[in-house]
């Protein structure tokens, strides 16, 4: 699968390519796709997007330029810019300069067809979606009492850190917990939970 880095900035383009340890197809504007559109036919996009055109980005997640999947990269993000691409298409929107091993978690799961969104704005997601879940869903009843003390936790919107804390439990458990959860429910993340639970 091709995979495209538009950038002007060096530093961006070393730091992205060590953190994924391949070599990239770089361009410097995204002009590139006016010129050339079939080079997002596929594959995975990363764009900085801190110094570019906006509408072309935002065509760009939309699809008019092919099915590549797109993740948008800024050096100041922020919560609203990423509920603007996401809301847009991108299949991901991340800090430029994120840590090695989060570029990689998100190359991988954009590269499964999913879509990478950071802790802060899960978070959000979720303490909306929980606002609407049903505590009196008959799903529940599929889960120990434990693993409903978990839920009850999410539809608050907090971390595996914050869950752990509460409960006087480690991470770890929380997760094993929410793996459980998850396969006796049948969804893939905590928002799909959130959801099965408000129908």
């Amino acid at each position: 699968m091709p995979t495209l880095l538009i950038t002007s900035s060096p530093s961006l383009k070393d730091h992205l390519q060590a953190a994924l340890d391949r070599e990239l197809e770089v361009y410097d504007a995204l002009s590139v796709l006016a010129e050339q559109p079939q080079r997002c036919a596929q594959g995975v996009v990363w764009v900085d997007a801190d110094n570019q055109d906006e509408a072309l980005l935002a065509r760009l997640c939309r699809g008019d330029f092919g099915r590549a999947r797109v993740i948008v990269l800024s050096s100041t993000p922020s919560d609203r810019q990423a509920v603007q691409w996401l809301g847009a298409g991108a299949a991901g929107y991340l800090n430029a300069f994120s840590q090695p091993e989060t570029l990689q978690q998100v190359s991988a799961v954009v590269a499964a067809d999913g879509i990478w969104v950071g802790v802060g704005l899960m978070q959000q997601l979720c303490a909306r979606f929980g606002q609407v879940a049903r505590t009196d869903s008959p799903l529940l009843a599929q889960l120990t009492e434990r693993e409903r003390e978990v839920v009850g936790h999410l539809r608050e919107g907090k971390s595996n850190k914050q869950i752990a804390r509460d409960m006087d439990i480690s991470e770890r458990t929380v997760k094993a917990h929410l793996t459980a959860i998850f396969g006796k429910l049948g969804v893939p993340d905590r928002v799909q939970l959130l959801l099965k639970l408000s129908s």
